[in-house]
């Protein structure tokens, strides 16, 4: 018996149960032959479209790979604000053909409500050969936004439909460590960041983890600092409705410690910032009611802050 299971951005997930005849020919020449279907979706999700996987070559040499959810609603000769949606860490590829209306639904949602989503595998993340996943070794957190940036800025000269002056950025964990450097690298680029769960401070990290990429601190003290926005919080804007951090603070993985000693610093140097605590949640939301809060919280704040209502305003004399 022979397990299939496939997929791709279009066609949900399925798994098809394959039954092997034959003895004498050896395993090579076997018939197929086709035997059970379970996990069949017998329809598709509603109002899903899929994105368009898109790739170019960075200036780092290597071929960098997207997909961009477009406005359901588009339309000609209009701008719409667009979200970078990342993880961009080791051990992790967000970009290939398989089908994400489930797991990525509110990307979707996104673009359903007028939003360009975009989503890039900078170099670092996996399934792409050694030196493209170890091109951050020694130096995590300072080259991964140029790669986005560089993706962002390449589909802008493609699609005039992406509007540069409303660019938002989120990610959890990994990804809300970088949407946490997106806001303190290029400040005039990202015009909110929405950081859940981020790591920020290396040193309070995970070391075997961390070491693995990073090396020990005392040999590699200037990377540890590049790499902590904790440490740098004096560079992050100082106008308000820009910054919004979200955190389980049962976390498991990357301890609520991180998040509270970046909001001393953030304090101490004058800067401000947004909080939603989930008080029973660990490094994944998982109680259905948190999940939804937060999926309302993140929409509001990226509608107040860069989506329809900052349109009118932009607009106003």
């Amino acid at each position: 018996m022979v397990i299939c299971k496939f997929s791709n951005q279009k066609c949900p997930h399925q798994v098809s149960l394959y039954k092997l005849t034959g003895l004498e020919e050896g395993i090579a020449q076997r018939a197929k032959e086709f035997w059970a279907t379970i996990l069949h979706s017998s329809g598709s999700l509603p109002d899903y479209v899929p994105p368009e996987i898109f790739s170019f070559e960075s200036s780092s040499g290597f071929v960098l790979y997207g997909m961009m959810y477009k406005p359901h609603d588009l339309q000609s000769g209009k701008k719409y604000p667009t979200v970078l949606f990342i993880y961009g860490g080791p051990q992790v590829q967000l970009v290939n053909n398989r089908f994400k209306g489930v797991k990525y639904f509110r990307l979707n949602t996104l673009a359903s409500l007028g939003y360009v989503v975009v989503v890039l595998d900078n170099r670092g993340s996996c399934h792409r050969g050694l030196a493209f996943e170890g091109a951050f070794k020694y130096k995590m957190g300072q080259i991964e936004i140029s790669d986005q940036l560089e993706g962002l800025q390449y589909l802008a000269s493609q699609y005039e439909f992406i509007d540069l002056d409303r660019v938002g950025i989120h990610g959890w964990s990994y990804g809300g460590f970088l949407s946490l450097m997106a806001l303190l690298q290029k400040p005039e680029i990202f015009k909110v960041a929405v950081a859940g769960a981020p790591v920020t401070l290396w040193l309070f990290y995970d070391t075997g983890y961390t070491e693995r990429y990073m090396g020990y601190p005392d040999n590699n003290e200037q990377a540890y600092y590049l790499g902590s926005v904790a440490m740098q919080a004096d560079k992050f804007p100082s106008q308000p409705n820009r910054l919004l951090l979200l955190h389980g603070f049962l976390d498991e993985n990357v301890h609520f410690a991180h998040t509270s000693i970046l909001l001393s610093f953030l304090v101490k140097a004058g800067k401000p910032y947004d909080l939603q605590i989930y008080p029973q949640e660990r490094h994944s939301i998982r109680v259905p009611e948190s999940g939804e809060h937060y999926e309302l919280h993140l929409l509001y704040y990226l509608q107040e802050n860069l989506g329809s209502r900052m349109a009118t305003l932009k607009a106003m004399p």
